[in-house]
Order: structure tokens, then C-alpha cells, then sequence
């Protein structure tokens, strides 16, 4: 097995008869394919070992919670430093994630309890809105309320403040030329006593009191009826006459008829409140 290739070379050349002896030496020089080759006749292979390591080194290093712990984020992230958290937030698209608060941590988000209480103070007010609703429900249903009457008092009481102010300073006198308003009033004219200004202010809510701004009608059908309102500028709200219920109708007004047309089938009467507005 050790015959130097340029001697089995020598053997062969032109004319040369080898014999028996130079041919076993010649294949003996070989490995057959099932002959094994001895580990220390590979050239190289120690070295190559040397860059492999042991099973037993493998599964150290696989157990060592601190492999590679400069280079890769360990199991509990405990390497991890507030700017790398930061990259790995914005990366994973969680940077907004919602918080609550910790021991040592303030979150940017409520917790539940504090969710409830809101939810809580927000129920209460409900049901005190809830409550005045219904309140203002009733007046509107009340033939006697004219929310153009109320809106024009009030607006009244509110520009004649200051003289009603000047009023109280001369209260008890009776000097009659003593009543002076400050500013000057659409329709009221300038009256210089007090006998007449109260003339003028009793005459305006007269004419507001005896002023017809609301109507109600009790109808079962589609119906058209007369507006005596005499106006088509007017709100028309439908609400069942027992249960006070909202309905909704068609509605259409002229200053001659108001239209209700039906939407849907009825259980009890309605009752058709018609406000009158300002145009």
C-alpha cells in the first residue's frame, strides 16, 4: 500500500510486461470502496474536528441562558435596554400600545375601575337628563305653553334690564318725568313718564298673551286640516296620545291647511302639536 505512484508508473510503460507481484502492489497501493479509511490517514481531519464541538458542549450551550446574551435578546428579555424596547416596539408596530398603571410603571390608558366610576357618573347624569327630558317632554305637550311667548318675554326682560334697573332707583317717587330709558327699543317708542311707559309695557304683553302661537289636533288617519295659525313657518311634532310616545308622519304646511300623512300603522291616536316660529 505504500508503492510511491511514480514507481507503479514505471511498471506500465510501452513494452514493459509487469508481473504478478508489481500488479498486487499496484492495487494494494489503493483503498477499495468497501475497505474504511483510518481516521489518521486523512489528511486534515483533526483540524476539521477542532472546529466542531462536542454534544456535551452543544447542549451547554444550549442550556446557558446567557448565549450569545450581547448579541440576541434573552427568553425573559432581561438584556434588553429601554432604547432597544423602543426599537422593538416600533418595529412590532406596538409603540401605542395602551398601559395601565404598575408598581414602579404610570400607564397612559384608564384602568376598569376607573372606567367604571365613569361609566357610573355618566348613568346618573343620564338618568337626570333622562329626567328633564321628560319635563320638557310634558310642557310640549301642554296646550298651554307657547315657547314664542316665553322666548319673547324673556328676550324683552332681558334688553330692558337697565330700565327696569332705573325703574327701581325713582321706585316710591312720584315724579313722573324721572322715568328715562337708556337705550331705545324697536316698537316701544319714548315715553318720558311712568304712567306711560307701564301703558306701553302692559299693551306689549297684551298683544303677546292674546297672540295664538300654538295649536293641537287629535287625528286617528291622514288627515289635512285648517291652520290657524296662519302661518307655514311652524314646528309639527306627533306623539301618541297614550303612551306619549315620538311618531313619525309626513308632515306639510301652508298658511291655509296643514297635511299629516301617516308613515306606518297606528295604535292609538296622535296628537299633533303645532308651535308657531319666527320666520
Amino acid at each position: 500500500m505504500n508503492t510511491p505512484i511514480d514507481t507503479i508508473f514505471s511498471w506500465f510503460k510501452t513494452g514493459d510486461f509487469p508481473t504478478q507481484a508489481q500488479f498486487q502492489a499496484t492495487f494494494s497501493a489503493f483503498y477499495h470502496k468497501n475497505d474504511l479509511i483510518p481516521r489518521e490517514s486523512i489528511e486534515g481531519l483533526e483540524e476539521i474536528f477542532e472546529l466542531f464541538i462536542s454534544a456535551e458542549a452543544l447542549q451547554r450551550h444550549l442550556e446557558d441562558p446567557e448565549a450569545h446574551a450581547e448579541y440576541l435578546a434573552l427568553l425573559n428579555a432581561g438584556n434588553l435596554t429601554p432604547a432597544d424596547i423602543d426599537q422593538w416596539k416600533t418595529r412590532l408596530g406596538i409603540h401605542h400600545t395602551g398601559i395601565i398603571d404598575s408598581s414602579d410603571t404610570l400607564g397612559n390608558v384608564y384602568t376598569k375601575i376607573q372606567v367604571d366610576d365613569f361609566v357610573n357618573t355618566l348613568k346618573n347624569a343620564d338618568k337626570d337628563l333622562l329626567s328633564a327630558i321628560d319635563t320638557i317632554r310634558e310642557l310640549l305637550l301642554s296646550n298651554d305653553l307657547s315657547l314664542d311667548e316665553l322666548q319673547e318675554i324673556v328676550d324683552f326682560i332681558k334688553k330692558s334690564r337697565e330700565d327696569i334697573e332705573a325703574l327701581k332707583a325713582v321706585a316710591g317717587e312720584t315724579n313722573e318725568s324721572k322715568v328715562k330709558l337708556l337705550n331705545d327699543y324697536e316698537g316701544l317708542g319714548s315715553p318720558q313718564k311712568q304712567q306711560e311707559f307701564n301703558k306701553q309695557i302692559y299693551d306689549k304683553v297684551m298683544i303677546i298673551s292674546q297672540t295664538l302661537t300654538s295649536a293641537m289636533v287629535r287625528i286617528t288617519e291622514s288627515a289635512v286640516f285648517p291652520n290657524i295659525l296662519e302661518t307655514e313657518h311652524v314646528i309639527i311634532q306627533a306623539r301618541d296620545s297614550v303612551t306619549g310616545k315620538k311618531i313619525n308622519v309626513d308632515d306639510y304646511a301652508t298658511t291655509q291647511t296643514i297635511e299629516i300623512k301617516m308613515v306606518g300603522q297606528l295604535t292609538n291616536p296622535i296628537n299633533i302639536l303645532i308651535l308657531k316660529v319666527k320666520p
